[in-house]
């Protein structure tokens, strides 16, 4: 009998829950003048039937909607909401709580309502761990580190073979190692030639970093071959020198020579860059001349093997948010048009041309059609090329 009641209770309310009314509602139809007529009608009928409204629509529309459904508050509707990835609504109306009566003083009953906001309900989602009893872990850490001062460790001496003495001899590293409890220390010695190198090394990279953007600096020029329009930068008895060439191109080189304040004879300009002084420029005019005449460098025109395009809206979005600061890119170049320094970014068949003008400033172009570069290209990331 209990069976056949609970059954009955459950298929009546369910065919209650079927006939009450659901809405729709699209983008379009929200953003017009009469949504909020709308939205007060459906309000005022789940208020009248005591309905709980469930509601899926924007997280950003929300707060209208509820102030259509409660006409601004003045109108105890039941709503729960729900975030919607779509912009569009869905409202459908359940059976919501009975609202209590309140007997008043006077005798009078009174229908006391209130509006109500059901959230998402709230689960106790503490879990008391398992309590284990006290479980003791065996640690023989004591044991093994008193065994290690008991260790005896012997060094193999290589015996020097006959070729091995043939060879000349290398810059030799000491090792000095110690045994003070069980520990061996080794402390490379270097030599004082290779002290000098290393030094010498970290000196030229700090001048490559901060004056040549990073570039490599490969070729070397004699003192002789300094002229008084070279920029000059010094750090130990290193000189980076920077030569402008037609064109706005600009080549940097290392002085042969270990610098010698004594010998060559350099004019502070400020800001760290020096010049050679006129004087010395003077005895040096023919080697100077000479120098010009730099080996030419055969160079292998790179193709990017593609032809460059510049309509895929979603590529120049990805590649201005990347590397332009989302700046509009309006102009297009060829080719035929790059210059030393330029740099490429490439996605599928998009070029961005990045053309710096200062330190902190930079034109951008696309780049249109054949991709075969006749200027020499360094790869500098994965998707990212450098015109020399």
């Amino acid at each position: 009998m209990k069976k056949v009641l609970t059954i009955t209770l459950l298929l009546i309310t369910s065919l209650s829950w079927a006939e009450l009314p659901s809405w729709g509602m699209t983008e379009n139809q929200y953003k017009l003048p009469n949504a909020s007529t709308k939205f007060g009608e459906i309000g005022a009928q789940a208020a009248k039937n005591n309905w709980l409204l469930k509601i899926t629509a924007p997280k950003d529309w929300h707060n209208k909607i509820r102030m259509g459904l409660t006409d601004s508050g003045a109108r105890d509707v039941q709503v729960n909401f729900k975030d919607s990835l779509y912009n569009s609504i869905a409202i459908s109306a359940v059976p919501g709580i009975k609202m209590a009566k309140v007997s008043s003083s006077n005798g009078s009953t009174a229908t006391v309502q209130k509006q109500v906001v059901i959230d998402k309900p709230e689960f106790d989602t503490e879990v008391d761990a398992p309590e284990f009893g006290d479980i003791e872990i065996p640690n023989n850490g004591d044991e093994l580190l008193g065994e290690i001062n008991k260790l005896e460790i012997a060094v193999p001496v290589a015996q020097p073979s006959a070729t091995a003495a043939a060879q000349p001899a290398r810059p030799s590293t000491n090792i000095r190692a110690e045994n003070s409890g069980g520990q061996i220390a080794a402390t490379p010695v270097l030599s004082a030639d290779d002290q000098a190198t290393a030094t010498r090394e970290e000196n030229k990279e700090d001048l490559r970093r901060k004056y040549a953007r990073a570039k490599r600096v490969e070729k070397n020029l004699s003192y002789t071959s300094i002229t008084s329009k070279d920029d000059l930068f010094i750090k130990g008895d290193v000189v980076l020198i920077k030569r402008f060439i037609n064109q706005g191109v600009v080549l940097f080189f290392w002085m042969n020579e270990a610098y010698d304040p004594a010998v060559h004879k350099l004019v502070e300009k400020g800001s760290g860059k020096y010049r050679k002084d006129p004087e010395a420029v003077a005895g040096d005019q023919v080697d100077a001349k000479v120098a010009e005449k730099t080996e030419e460098k055969v160079i292998e025109p790179t193709s990017l093997d593609f032809v460059a395009v510049d309509d895929v809206i979603e590529d120049q979005d990805d590649l201005r948010r990347s590397h332009a600061r989302n700046k509009r890119v309006d102009v297009s170049i060829s080719a035929s048009q790059l210059k030393s320094e330029d740099i490429l970014y490439v996605q599928n068949k998009t070029v961005l041309v990045e053309r710096p003008i200062t330190s902190s400033q930079s034109a951008y172009f696309w780049l249109v059609g054949d991709t075969t570069i006749n200027l020499e290209v360094e790869r500098t990331g994965d998707n990212e090329f450098e015109i020399q």
